[in-house]
């Protein structure tokens, strides 16, 4: 039969300093080398003081005053890492205020060093004691990690919250063996030094770590998915006014033809009159004005699935699924008399719009009914501008089979 010693406390001590250096070291070098959040020095500080915490206890036979040391600087732990939590998740309504942490703290170290002064030789007092401080500081932690509005979401806070849970729950033993011995002169003081909680010490600052380290990353992702969602905006949207570029456009519209039962859809091309002289006249600024105030009312008259685009300059661009002609010109009506109600009550340059609009043919492609559309936008500025022309194709040509006045204000 093999007879198994008993682990050496000090060693265990010894192991764990290490390790605990070696965990404040990976986090001290991948705050240095990598990019990080807000909160993430707080969880380092953590770290380096459980590390001063386990050298601390190695000494403290030569020196009493060590004990409270590594004991403070072992409690800190949960809640310093929760300081971390409040600055990682800043945007999050906690139901408590940062002074508690430092309060609840101060009360639980505050309540073993009266029971450590009390009775030095009360191993058994001391323990239950620090072990109770241990639990009621996961739970609050778990509370307050419960609290932050992405845990739902996060794999990483559950399995965070799933662990300050489980941190509680290891505490409980060592507790009701504390208080068994409560009141006992205890010189052996190896029941504070329990191999088991040093080993579930290493086994929690390891998790730790790497719960950190992949909340870090977890940000990291989900900012590189929100940069490319924004680039992917940039791309794909003219920004003055909101609206698909030219690019983007002709995407979506190219598969909402296809879409569309063929000769089903509309196309109208428009701009601004005389823009040059706007922006001469009023200043850049007008003009930018006059580009959102148009894209504007054009967005309000268009239905959901119709599409609106700026294909540069003052020159935007609609496809209107399932309309007729004639259905066309009463939306570009209806819109032009909408931008210049808006523009009265907003007292801005006067302005008008000139439309082409067409009929998409069976077959037709989208760059050939834009050229139609445009051919029919010519003619209405030579008609006079602010209105409509519309246009068939026949034999490639287009032949204008209708025209629209309005009566915006022209230059």
């Amino acid at each position: 039969m093999f007879h198994l010693e008993p682990l050496h406390t000090p060693t265990l001590a010894l192991v764990l300093g290490l390790v605990l250096f070696t965990a404040s070291g990976i986090m001290t070098l991948v705050g240095l080398t990598q990019r990080t959040y807000r909160g993430y020095w707080w969880w380092t500080v953590a770290q380096w003081a459980n590390t001063i915490s386990a050298v601390a206890l190695l000494f403290k036979d030569a020196h009493p005053v060590m004990l409270p040391v590594s004991v403070l600087l072992s409690l800190q732990w949960p809640l310093t890492m929760l300081g971390g939590m409040r600055r990682f998740y800043v945007r999050s309504n906690l139901p408590t205020e940062p002074w508690v942490d430092y309060f609840l703290l101060f009360i639980g170290f505050s309540g073993w060093m009266w029971v450590w002064l009390a009775n030095p030789d009360d191993v058994g007092a001391r323990v239950a004691v620090f072990s109770l401080v241990n639990i009621c500081g996961y739970l609050y932690c778990a509370w307050i990690v419960s609290c932050i509005r992405d845990w739902r979401q996060s794999v990483y806070l559950k399995v965070i919250l799933f662990f300050l849970l489980g941190g509680a729950i290891f505490q409980v033993p060592r507790m009701l063996t504390g208080m068994a011995s409560w009141g006992m002169t205890v010189h052996d003081t190896s029941l504070i030094q329990l191999p088991s909680a040093m080993l579930g010490l290493v086994i929690g600052v390891m998790f730790s770590v790497y719960m950190c380290l992949l909340l870090t990353y977890e940000r990291t992702e989900h900012d590189l998915r929100e940069s490319h969602r924004q680039l992917r905006v940039l791309a794909d949207f003219d920004m003055l006014t909101q609206v698909p570029n030219r690019r983007h456009f002709n995407e979506i519209a190219s598969q909402t033809m296809r879409l569309c039962s063929p000769g089903s859809a509309s196309l109208m091309l428009f701009d601004i009159d005389h823009f040059k002289q706007i922006n001469d006249e009023f200043g850049h600024g007008a003009g930018d004005e006059a580009l959102k105030l148009v894209a504007g009312g054009a967005r309000k008259m268009l239905r959901s699935r119709d599409l609106l685009g700026r294909i540069g300059g003052d020159e935007f661009i609609a496809l209107l699924p399932e309309t007729s002609v004639n259905d066309a010109l009463h939306v570009a009506d209806r819109m032009v008399r909408h931008v210049d109600t808006e523009r009265l009550a907003l007292q801005q340059a006067p302005l008008s719009l000139s439309f082409g609009v067409v009929q998409v043919m069976p077959g037709e492609s989208l760059p050939e009914a834009t050229h139609r559309a445009d051919q029919a936008l010519f003619e209405a500025k030579r008609q006079g501008r602010s209105r409509a022309v519309a246009a068939e194709a026949t034999d490639g040509e287009a032949v204008f089979t209708s025209t629209r006045p309005f009566g915006m204000s022209t230059h």
